[in-house]
């Protein structure tokens, strides 16, 4: 009941509820107390009847935020009420939850008589430290001040020796700063007639309070801050006044020094898109570097380009900027623009000369910006005015790689409809696939796909991840799924089917290797047996012009032999001597008719001694000596000597020892000329012996198969004979027909050879078996090769030729019932059968004798 008598300020009320005892340091919810509440009515008649009734220290009492009654009387801005909590005692010193003593609450009212408050605090200590308390947060009284632009109450705290302008906040600002940044005009001349020191204090960014104007896009603050006295004048014609034109003309000692990031507050006002200030500065500086650079080497255009200020890009471009410069990263205006999306200013600044085709230190273009910042109109403009869809930079990235990285589909599609390239990869091996499934892109790998991206490419680094991959290591399931459900495989399912086909490969490659080894050998031994086989022949035709030219030389010395021994005889050439001489052999001719001789020995006898002595030994060379040809002597078995034949050495040896011989002269000469002859003739006979050899073997070899055949035949249709009467008869349901047995019988013993002669007949036709040819000892080999050695023994025999004419057959009776007609099953007696078995299965020993008496 107290705390709303108080607050209302009903004093009569207030008494009599005090007489009565009631208790004031009651606390409601907030902790406030009637004390706390009596603060806000204007009079302070109901504080003072309070007060009255107070002890020692109570006046100080606090509530929830640690205020107490005097915080609250300054922030109502009641100077009475401050008065009267001082003059019982108040502390002023007392900060509250915040850190703000009574000081902070007075400066901080926007009031035009809240200097009497603050007056009254200060006068109750006027001290350096009250002066300059900073809360929690680092602000003193006058930061406060200047913040709620009370220039009445920043006059009087600035009016104390002890106030300092150039207090920081926790911010490193100071009450400069926040005057210009705020627009405070006059409050930032007279903190500037107060400052002192005449420095130019900076916050934590090196940033000057005349940066923060210029950023605020205040020209006026900007102004003033190149000044120091007051000069007031009439505005001109243009509205500038003599104030404005002082700025930068006469004021000198106010320079725009850069923060510590080395940006002007011509820049500061060029990325806040302060116009008027940027006009102001160029107006009333000419000397003023438009394109001055930070330390990053950015220009005002690029901070303006940066934050989209349309206009003010306009303003630099039209006041002389430059439309291209490069900062550090090689970046443009352009390139900022393009980042930050800002369609406007890339038109404004291709339409001012932009070049758009140029690239940073990293070789990203404009459009990859445009594409890393998803601005889909941006990249559209870029490239209708001439940059591709594919470029690459450094890293070998597209700007539809940028695109899929942050997952902007709608820049992605327009990269894809302008046909860019799905399936380009970078440096690493990376395509945009490989970063849309990393970052679990679903609805961007789903675009990619549907655009012909393939599924399965591999980086190139030792990983060779897959998309798929990507996809896995994210724990990205659904991806996963629709990747799987598209083809896609991850590393491991290439490797295995990459290692079959290097397999399969290697296996291929093995073996074409072998082929061409074997290949090259088989090359190597054909040419080898090529160039031996030439070499022989060249030894051949050198051997047989050695021996013509012997056998001429031999010839023209017989001649001449025959001449000189002749003498003057002339000798009948008569061509059917030599015709006749021609067909017979060399060791058959006849000596020729006796002619006369003056040396009283005849001619006949020397010609014919002569004639008879070239055969001898031709017959001594082939009996006595192996052959001298060496062509002769390289095929096997050319090298054994031959076995003469009695009667044809027994002529020549006659006549060579009945006449004296004629030859005693060229001995030599004879011996050459019949051994070439004698090869010569073997060597024919030889080879007519061997075709006929050949021949005969190959007839033997085409009767043995036939006759095989024939009688393999005749087997088998026997037994299928047999196998089919058996089936017949031994059906014991149903009963065979008669006249089909009776057929099969007939056939039966048709196929069986039955024997025509008897025994006694055939041991009287036997003739004495004659010993066995080689032809019948080879036939007899190849069918023990084939069927056995009962059959060759039986070939051998010579019954093989003639099957039919075999007594034996004979022995094999047929065993039936009553009668034929009633025949139920024929059965052949195995026993005596076994003697026509094909299959090695031996003869008796009668069935043996007969046929020997029969051959």
């Amino acid at each position: 009941m107290l705390m709303c008598v108080c607050m209302v300020g009903n004093t009569r009320f207030m008494k009599l509820l005090l007489s009565r005892r009631a208790d004031w340091l009651l606390k409601d919810r907030e902790e406030m107390t009637a004390l706390h509440l009596a603060t806000r009515h204007p009079s302070p008649k109901a504080l003072a009847l309070l007060l009255r009734h107070m002890g020692p220290g109570e006046v100080d009492t606090q509530d929830k935020n640690k205020q107490t009654a005097l915080h609250w009387s300054a922030f109502y801005n009641h100077a009475e009420h401050v008065k009267l909590l001082i003059k019982h005692d108040s502390n002023i010193g007392i900060p509250d939850s915040e850190g703000k003593i009574p000081l902070h609450w007075a400066a901080h009212n926007t009031h035009p008589n809240a200097t009497h408050t603050v007056r009254c605090i200060l006068e109750a200590a006027p001290t350096e430290s009250l002066l300059n308390w900073q809360d929690y947060e680092g602000r003193t009284p006058l930061h406060f001040a200047v913040a709620v632009g009370n220039q009445e109450v920043v006059k009087v705290l600035t009016s104390y020796e002890g106030c300092s302008v150039t207090a920081y906040d926790n911010l490193f600002r100071t009450p400069m700063h926040w005057a210009a940044l705020l627009g405070h005009a006059q409050i930032v001349y007279l903190l500037l007639e107060r400052n002192k020191s005449g420095s130019n204090p900076s916050d934590s960014q090196g940033a000057t309070p005349l940066h923060y104007g210029a950023q605020s896009n205040y020209a006026d603050t900007v102004a003033v801050f190149v000044r120091h006295r007051s000069v007031r004048d009439e505005p001109d014609l243009e509205g500038r006044t003599a104030f404005m034109l002082a700025v930068f003309v006469r004021h000198r000692s106010v320079r725009d020094e850069p923060d510590l990031e080395g940006r002007t507050a011509f820049m500061w006002a060029a990325g806040k898109g302060s116009d008027d200030v940027i006009r102001t500065m160029l107006d009333l500086k000419p000397d003023l570097d438009i394109n001055m650079t930070d330390k990053y080497g950015g220009t005002a255009l690029h901070a303006a380009s940066l934050s989209g200020h349309v206009t003010t890009v306009a303003l630099l471009l039209e006041r002389g900027a430059a439309v291209d410069p490069l900062d550090v990263m090689k970046h443009t205006p352009l390139f900022r623009a393009c980042e930050m999306g800002h369609r406007d200013v890339i038109l404004t600044l291709i339409k001012g000369g932009a070049c758009v085709d140029l690239v940073d230190i990293d070789g990203h273009s404009a459009l990859h910006w445009a594409a890393l910042g998803g601005n889909a109109e941006v990249c559209e403009v870029l490239m209708e005015n001439g940059l591709g869809p594919d470029l690459q930079d450094s890293a070998g990235r597209t700007p539809l790689q940028c695109a899929a990285y942050a997952g902007y589909i709608n820049c992605m599609a327009l990269l894809l409809q302008h046909n860019a390239d799905a399936n380009i990869q970078d440096k690493e091996g990376r395509t945009a696939l490989h970063w849309s499934c990393n970052n679990g892109y679903l609805d961007a790998v789903k675009l990619l796909l549907g655009c012909g991206a393939f599924t399965n490419l591999m980086e190139n680094n030792e990983e060779r991840y897959t998309p798929l991959d990507y996809a896995l290591l994210g724990e990205h399931q659904e991806l996963t799924q629709y990747l799987l459900e598209h083809g896609a495989k991850s590393i491991a399912a290439i490797q295995d089917i990459a290692a079959c086909s290097i397999q399969a490969l290697f296996k291929g490659h093995r073996v074409r290797q072998a082929f061409r080894e074997r290949k090259n050998l088989l090359m190597r031994h054909e040419q080898l047996r090529k160039d031996a086989a030439k070499k022989r022949e060249e030894e051949r035709r050198r051997e047989a012009e050695q021996q013509l030219s012997l056998a001429g030389s031999l010839e023209q010395q017989l001649a001449l032999a025959e001449r000189d021994s002749v003498g003057g005889v002339k000798v009948d050439t008569a061509p059917k001597r030599s015709a006749s001489r021609a067909r017979l052999s060399p060791c058959q001719r006849k000596p020729e008719s006796p002619r006369s001789h003056p040396g009283g020995v005849e001619p006949e006898e020397v010609l014919g001694s002569v004639r008879m002595c070239v055969p001898a030994v031709c017959v001594s060379g082939l009996v006595g000596s192996e052959r001298l040809s060496p062509a002769g002597s390289s095929r096997p078995g050319s090298a054994k000597p031959q076995q003469p034949s009695t009667g044809s050495e027994v002529q020549p040896r006659v006549a060579t020892s009945s006449r004296p011989s004629a030859t005693a002269q060229h001995p030599g000469a004879a011996r050459h000329h019949g051994t070439a002859r004698a090869e010569a003739l073997g060597r024919r006979e030889r080879e007519k012996k061997t075709d006929k050899e050949r021949e005969r073997r190959k007839d033997e070899k085409e009767h043995t198969r036939n006759q095989a055949a024939r009688t393999i035949q005749r087997a088998w249709r026997r037994h299928c004979t047999q196998v089919l009467l058996r089936e017949v008869l031994c059906k014991w349901h149903k009963k065979a027909e008669p006249s089909e047995i009776a057929a099969l019988v007939i056939q039966l013993l048709w196929d069986w050879p039955l024997p025509l002669l008897g025994h006694a007949h055939a041991k009287a036709k036997a003739k004495p078996r004659a010993p066995p040819t080689k032809s019948t000892a080879r036939k007899s080999s190849v069918l023990q090769n084939i069927y056995g050695g009962s059959q060759s023994r039986r070939a051998g025999l010579g019954k093989l030729t003639t099957p039919l004419n075999s007594s034996s057959h004979a022995a094999l009776p047929l065993k039936t019932g009553a009668t034929l007609s009633g025949m139920e099953c024929v059965r052949v007696d195995s026993s005596s059968a076994r003697q026509h078995s094909y299959h090695m299965r031996p003869l008796s020993k009668d069935t043996q004798r007969h046929s020997r008496s029969k051959n």
